[in-house]
């Protein structure tokens, strides 16, 4: 049967394993339809306690710490991950039942187990009423909780060998756990800005010579004597005798400059991203635990 809780104390709790190590705080409370009483809590697990972790409250024993349950830390965080959504079927609470059976300190919950699933057995959030009047486990699952345990009979054996070695804990003992810091990564990262890359460009003025073919007219005066017998020699009439002038004009081709605009070059500019690694390195700090007995410290 559940142990006898406080409903209120148990939400923020913090929940120790039986190795005294610090698992983590409650998150939800989750109660039977029937009797409601306290039969599952939701624990924050995992890196930055991001993870919920379901835990049965049948053997779990408050403390003035938080809440004690039989179970390590690295065991609940292995638990099977079922939704924390208001409510437990009857299949995920024979799967979260199934996984800590294995354990070996289950032993007495198989009885508790299988009268709740016999009942109307599913629950769910304390305070939601969300769970009121579903249907139970049917008479098909008899046969996997009977193997189910056979198999943590196995497993109390091996538990109750390992309790004869440890002894029973004294009434007041109390334990202290050293604790550590370790870096710890994520995939958030910071952007800045390195650097920056102008392109610009200016005008120069430069000098070109080229050259270009052009053509001139040039005079040539050639000379040719008459032949005096000839007719053209007997010639008589106007312009003997009279002063004559022959003007030619003469021409040349001179360059016309004129300038055209044409592309010579093309400059691009692209960015790519480069996977490189870096080494961090930050303060931590740890505990160490210094055994002071009359004044002999060890």
């Amino acid at each position: 049967m559940t142990v006898n809780l406080n409903l209120e104390a148990l939400r923020g709790s913090t929940v120790f394993g039986n190795d005294g190590e610090k698992i983590g705080k409650i998150g939800e409370v989750y109660l039977d339809d029937q009797t409601n009483e306290p039969t599952f809590a939701t624990v924050n697990t995992g890196l930055f306690g991001l993870k919920e972790t379901f835990v049965p409250l049948d053997r779990a024993q408050e403390t003035a710490d938080g809440l004690t349950v039989p179970f390590s830390k690295d065991f609940i965080k292995d638990a099977p991950n079922v939704d924390a959504d208001g409510n437990l079927s009857p299949e995920e609470e024979q799967r979260i039942y199934d996984y800590y059976a294995t354990n070996g300190a289950a032993g007495r919950r198989d009885d508790v187990r299988d009268d709740r699933l016999a009942e109307t057995g599913a629950a769910g959030v304390a305070g939601t009423g969300y769970n009121a009047g579903r249907p139970g486990l049917d008479a098909d699952r008899t046969d996997a909780i009977d193997a189910d345990r056979r198999n943590a009979a196995d497993a109390d054996l091996a538990a109750d060998r390992r309790d004869a070695v440890a002894g029973d804990r004294v009434e007041g003992d109390r334990d202290v756990v050293a604790h550590e810091e370790r870096l710890a990564t994520s995939d958030r990262v910071e952007t800045r800005e390195t650097g920056r890359v102008r392109l610009r460009k200016h005008v120069i003025t430069d000098t070109e010579t080229v050259e270009v073919p052009v053509r001139r007219e040039e005079v040539h005066i050639q000379r040719e004597k008459i032949d005096p017998n000839s007719a053209e020699a007997r010639v008589s009439g106007e312009g003997v005798f009279e002063e004559d002038e022959i003007v030619v004009t003469t021409h040349e081709e001179r360059p016309v400059v004129e300038t055209e605009v044409v592309a010579t070059e093309r400059i691009n500019l692209d960015k790519e991203v480069r996977q490189d690694s870096e080494q961090v390195s930050g303060e931590v700090r740890r505990e160490e635990i210094v055994v002071d007995e009359d004044g002999n410290r060890r």
